[in-house]
């Protein structure tokens, strides 16, 4: 797992050299004749890359846009929906049964079909209309990292390519130009953030080895990070770990909040004024707070990972989330844990 984190910037470098030609291609002809609803699915870590992806398109574009667990698909798209409709289907091993199931209902809905996996003769391409292949390489570990940040980068380059074709973006080209250009750094801003936080990551490890409960808050894009850094943390430490929209958080779940549950609290620059106030009621509680952030939050400093500057609030899960999957990785070591082979755990779920 450790290595596949550090593995990261390179699979990013290759994944965009691999997949930009065909996002321009398939997204031309995708909107050839008129975009209609462009559903996002996929399961576990690869459902948690959809909803950003579909965070993406729905804050940037005039595209009407909705993601649904691959296991789902089937029960909430009953109709054929507006004429132009694609579906993006996303798993790193092309074999998921759900992400196929959702695929097959799509087909027989009529709307198109776009895998993105890191496997290139998987059924999940074989299956699809159209199919973005990633190049992280193999991944060992069953906890998914490096297959993450690049299947969500193929989705960000494709959903750029989508908005551009369709002539739905609600701001300027020149804004559209500059997501394109944070992506094309973004292999080196994943590579400072390893640097910036891997200490850190490992100190915080040990100093909560003994905890069992972990709450992540985040909004916006911040939202899909809470959900995935709670799953990786779930996968490799064995531990109870929820992801909350932040304010949702405060209907209910709060009740939980004592000195014993740490609150990972995921924050761009944008939200930060926002998210503050939150985090300074649950430490008044006695909850330990963690910033994962580009914003230094002096008051917390000893409480923070670090990430690099430089992705845009809706690109941010592609670095936000590398703290928080370092963090998983040391805890699971500190704890006596194995991260690469979960017990209970496979690689692809059939």
């Amino acid at each position: 797992m450790f290595s596949e984190i550090l593995e990261e910037p390179i699979a990013l470098q290759r994944t965009m050299s691999g997949v930009a030609g065909d996002c321009r291609r398939i997204a031309s002809e995708l909107t050839r004749d008129g975009l209609g609803l462009v559903y996002f699915s996929g399961s576990g870590t690869s459902y948690h890359a959809a909803l950003a992806s579909q965070y993406l398109l729905s804050s940037a574009s005039r595209t009407p846009t909705n993601s649904i667990p691959a296991s789902e698909f089937e029960s909430w798209v009953r109709t054929t929906p507006s004429r132009g409709s694609v579906l993006v289907a996303i798993s790193q091993s092309g074999e998921s049964v759900d992400a196929l199931s959702a695929v097959k209902t799509a087909k027989s809905r009529a709307i198109r079909t776009v895998a993105v996996t890191n496997a290139a003769d998987s059924p999940l391409c074989k299956s699809s209309d159209f199919a973005l292949v990633t190049d992280a390489g193999p991944e060992g570990a069953v906890t998914a990292t490096k297959t993450y940040v690049s299947c969500l980068l193929a989705a960000y380059l494709f959903t750029i390519d989508l908005i551009d074709g369709a002539g739905s973006y609600a701001g300027s080209q020149e804004d559209l130009s500059t997501l394109r250009r944070e992506l094309y750094e973004s292999p080196s801003i994943v590579q400072q953030t390893i640097r910036m936080s891997n200490g850190e990551a490992l100190s915080m490890a040990d100093r909560f080895k003994a905890v069992s409960l972990f709450f992540l808050l985040g909004r916006g894009a911040s939202y899909a990070t809470a959900l995935e850094g709670a799953l990786k943390l779930k996968e490799s430490c064995n531990v109870m770990a929820e992801g909350h929209a932040a304010r949702e958080f405060l209907h209910g779940p709060m009740q939980l909040v004592d000195d014993n549950t740490p609150l990972i609290v995921v924050s761009t620059r944008s939200d930060y004024e926002s998210l503050e106030p939150l985090a300074e009621s649950f430490r008044r509680l006695g909850a330990p707070i963690v910033w994962v952030s580009n914003l230094q939050v002096n008051k917390y400093r000893r409480g923070q990972l670090d990430v690099a500057a430089g992705l845009s609030e809706a690109l941010s899960p592609l670095a936000f989330i590398v703290p928080i999957q370092l963090f998983a990785y040391h805890s699971a070591v500190s704890r006596g844990l194995d991260p690469d082979r979960p017990t209970k755990l496979t690689k692809v779920v059939r």
